[in-house]
């Protein structure tokens, strides 16, 4: 009832009063609203030109004649917030792997850091071999105790069994492979069998 007592210039002025109280606090709550808006627009407009960007650098990287390795790693690198560093550091350990173990090695590492966590568990059975071959045993050890996909069990095993062979405890090499034939079902590869065979069958 007292609402309805209130004269239009006492409305008038309670509004006027209520936004000169509030009006900045809304005026700024406005602004950053809009900002956030417009803010996230750019990010993913950057986001997306940085994805093509380096998209098109990894393909030329790849088919570079000369110092591939290296425009393979500037691509790793300058484009490090897109999925194609972790490609373009996993093309550059296939490269390196035979000539340059070390550089190899280093954009493995990267592969692994990278945001496509498919190319990190390869470049993981990758890193595993490459340490093997180079000695490397408690490093590739630690790394086949991480746990991978479900998918890469079979290579898991058998990469596990190549270290004991390297560790020369050749019944835990055994007992790997067989694992690694078990996991593989139906297919297992050649060269699995081979080196499962050529180990005998023990005590």
């Amino acid at each position: 009832m007292a609402d309805e007592l209130i004269s239009d210039d006492e409305r008038a002025e309670q509004i006027k009063k209520w936004w000169r109280e509030n009006g900045m606090s809304i005026g700024a709550g406005i602004a950053i609203a809009v900002a956030g808006v417009f803010g996230w627009q750019y990010w993913q407009q950057y986001q997306t030109k940085q994805a093509e960007a380096a998209s098109e650098q990894f393909q030329k990287a790849q088919s570079a004649e000369t110092d591939k390795v290296k425009a393979l790693q500037t691509v790793a690198e300058e484009y490090s917030s897109t999925p194609y560093a972790a490609l373009a550091a996993l093309a550059a350990a296939s490269e390196a792997s035979q000539d340059d173990p070390a550089t190899a090695i280093e954009s493995l590492k990267i592969a692994i850091d990278g945001k496509d966590s498919n190319v990190a568990d390869i470049a993981r059975l990758r890193l595993a071999r490459l340490y093997i071959a180079e000695g490397k045993l408690s490093e590739a050890e630690t790394l086949l105790d991480t746990e991978l996909a479900v998918a890469y069990t079979s290579l898991v095993e058998e990469l596990r069994g190549d270290l004991y062979v390297a560790k020369k405890d050749l019944q835990k090499a055994r007992e790997a492979y067989d694992k690694a034939i078990l996991s593989a079902g139906s297919n297992p590869s050649t060269y699995l069998r081979m080196k499962r065979d050529n180990l005998g069958k023990g005590a």
